[in-house]
């Protein structure tokens, strides 16, 4: 490892120095003191790091240090300069480290040269694997690793060819080899449980990944998702042998009979079989545990590659249909079945793509959001494609994929894997909005369906916010007419989220707050008033048009209604002021259909504290300042009766802060200074003292 190697050089210099102590003993004249001293170094030495070079090569195999490397030397003499057989040995330390440092500098470039021949057959491995050429790629590992034995990614590089080749041990084996190593190598963990995994060795890859997590304080999300699969296929083992043990014989029988005539080569056999086993699977959800007991969904996979006939294709996505929102593993046993080769390849096929589309766009809207999550995690790049392909497609397929496009974006991890193919498409969806209208019920379900899942996420309500409003009104209208309320109120949900940050919204302001006004007085529309207050909150330059129809109906809201908690009230009140503000006819409106006495009644029954709720305190401000607004008439002024100037009071008087009572003052100042009668209650009641305690007028102020 080369990120060791001065940790090893450290530990080779420690063993030097035991070497070392030993060095004095080579001068001896006995040879066997001298031999069994170089015996000795060499076990100190000789199996510190492995060389392939010839000069540092044993019979044994094993590599030699510098000191024994030239021990078959002639036999020492005491006059020929030569101690205890090795010619030239220095005697002293300086000259034994400076031997030890020269050598292990040899083995350093020794090492480097190796590792740069290592990579060379790592790449040609990693070549080959792209390609599908598992044995010439394990070769060229093999041969990486004799040059640097100590690359553990070597290791699982090899592992990997083997769980391509379905050689399942020996992948393990070459796993375990590189644990060995490098104990607290993540990757060796995973694709050792990856081998196991394979093997249907659930338990031992349970116990695998627990082991990494142990030993590894690194990679602990990582791990925690391959555990979490290797769990949940160990619980479905459990659970299968238990629904086994569970049914009867002849039960467990019938429907081994059934499944056999399911993976029958004759398509006549597998598609009665297939009509026989749905009527079987819907009516009981034991018989959907039984059947992926007993290898049921296995057995679909393998049809559904094998045949091409179309009505045994659609009774097999019919039974996925059925079994797999049934049961949570019996769905996580699908899709740990890789079916991904499968649906792919339906929906390259334009006879069968909507089959795939149905079968996502049913498991994309599971309840639980952890098995949707975990189904996207499942799509390959390959399935996105078909996906992004039916988007472009004819109208049918386009409106499914929008639909199954909204779920999924939800996802961040999808999103963040998808990005640009998700901004293509979201495109294509631009361009086809404003020909909703004409496209049948049916699909115009399909669609705001989609829509409304578009509108949760940013990207979708940025790039298609032009022509959602563009198209908004004129769908709302067909629609209301159909008498689909179901689908406006998806529409009403879509348009919520589409108002949070959209910057189209004020050119269609006025025809969508005059529409949803009516939708308001229908308590079936419930997200009409939540929207018009969206509305007008964007657009505050919004008002009714003087239009007698429209203005009846935002009347009726507020006639029918007396509940300060009702949200359609509120959202009628508030246009109701900013309405009355603009405009005179408004104004006289409000005083001929006696919706003045309704607000009138509203304010007298009812007060507000900072305790109140909003939606009451926004009634009833807003309905003091509709008054006002209708105060600046002067006939209206004197058909009052005086009591109103008790009720203004009373508002005027509120907790501080709160903007009825500003609205309050607003009503009185014009009351009296329109009618003498209204002024002279207003003395009566001290209420000019109070006005200016309340709103610290300057003296001589009126």
């Amino acid at each position: 490892m080369p990120n060791k190697t001065m940790e090893e050089l450290e530990e080779f210099m420690k063993k030097a120095d035991k070497a070392h102590e030993l060095v004095s003993l080579l001068k001896s004249d006995d040879m066997n003191v001298v031999k069994d001293t170089q015996d000795k170094i060499d076990n100190i030495l000789a199996n510190d790091w492995e060389e392939e070079d010839e000069e540092y090569k044993t019979r044994d195999g094993f590599s030699k240090s510098c000191i024994s490397k030239i021990k078959d030397e002639p036999t020492p003499t005491d006059s020929g300069g030569v101690i205890g057989g090795f010619p030239d040995m220095p005697s002293d330390q300086a000259g034994f480290m400076k031997a030890v440092e020269e050598d292990a500098n040899r083995r350093a470039e020794n090492r480097k040269r190796k590792e740069e021949k290592s990579k060379i057959r790592r790449e040609k491995g990693n070549e080959h694997f792209k390609n599908g050429r598992y044995e010439e790629a394990i070769s060229e590992y093999d041969i990486a690793i004799k040059l640097t034995g100590w690359e553990v990614t070597l290791y699982t590089n090899k592992a990997q060819c083997y769980i391509k080749m379905k050689d399942f041990d020996k992948a393990i084996e070459a796993c375990d080899r590189a644990l060995y190593i490098e104990e607290d190598f993540v990757k060796g963990y995973i694709q050792k449980s990856n081998a196991l995994l394979s093997k249907k060795s659930h338990k031992e890859a349970v116990e695998c990944l627990q082991l990494c997590l142990k030993n590894c304080k690194n990679n602990t999300p990582l791990v925690n998702n391959y555990l979490k699969k290797a769990q949940m296929l160990l619980d479905i083992d459990t659970a299968n042998e238990k629904v086994v043990n569970s049914v009867t014989p002849e039960n467990k029988k019938e429907f081994q009979h059934f499944l056999s005539k399911l993976s029958s080569k004759k398509v006549f056999e597998a598609t009665i079989a297939s009509e026989l086993l749905l009527k079987s699977l819907q009516q009981s959800s034991i018989n959907i545990e039984l059947f992926r007991a007993l290898g049921g969904i296995e057995a679909i996979q393998n049809q559904l590659i094998r045949h091409t006939e179309h009505t045994l294709h659609v009774n097999l996505f019919n039974i996925l249909k059925c079994i797999l929102c049934a049961d949570k593993l019996t769905f996580y046993h699908w899709i740990y079945t890789d079916p991904t080769t499968s649906l792919v390849t339906h929906a390259k096929n334009e006879k069968y793509r909507m089959l795939v589309l149905l079968l996502l766009q049913k498991l994309i809207f599971w309840d639980s959001e952890e098995v949707v999550d975990g189904f996207l995690e499942f799509w390959s790049d390959d399935l996105m494609r078909q996906v992004f392909a039916a988007c472009f497609s004819e109208k049918e397929t386009k409106a499914m994929s929008v639909l199954i496009l909204g779920r999924a974006i939800r996802n961040t991890t999808f999103l963040a894997r998808f990005k640009n193919e998700v901004i293509e498409m979201l495109k294509c969806v631009s361009n086809y909005i404003p020909r909703l209208v004409e496209d049948d019920i049916a699909e115009q379900k399909t669609w705001i369906g989609g829509l409304s899942g578009l509108s949760m996420t940013p990207i979708a309500r940025k790039l298609l916010d032009k022509s959602f409003w563009t198209i908004f009104l004129p769908l709302l209208d067909f629609l209301h007419k159909q008498g689909k309320e179901a689908m406006i109120d998806d529409l009403l949900a879509a348009g919520m989220n589409f108002t949070l940050d959209s910057t189209n919204l004020v050119d269609h302001g006025l025809g969508i707050s005059e529409k949803l006004v009516g939708l308001c007085g229908n308590p079936t529309f419930q997200k009409a008033p939540l929207l018009l207050n969206r509305v007008l909150e964007k657009c505050p330059n919004t008002f009714l048009a003087e239009d007698k129809g429209q203005f009846a109906s935002l009347l009726k809201v507020i006639r029918s209604q007396s509940d300060l908690q009702s949200d359609s009230l509120s959202t009628a009140v508030k246009l109701l002021a900013r309405t009355t503000a603009k405009s005179v006819q408004a104004r006289k409106w409000v005083v001929k259909y006696k919706i003045l006495d309704k607000l009138l009644d509203l304010l007298e029954c009812n007060t507000v504290s900072k305790d109140s709720s909003k939606t009451a305190t926004a009634i009833l401000s807003n309905a003091a300042l509709s008054c006002a607004h209708c105060y600046q008439d002067e006939s209206v002024c004197k058909t009052q009766d005086t009591n109103v100037v008790d009720t203004m009071l009373k508002h005027a008087k509120a907790d501080k802060g709160l903007a009825i009572q500003q609205n309050a003052a607003i009503a009185l100042a014009r009351l009296a200074t329109n009618s003498a009668p209204m002024l002279e209650r207003l003395r009566d009641l001290r209420g000019l003292e109070i006005l200016h305690s309340r709103f610290s007028l300057p003296e001589g102020s009126s």
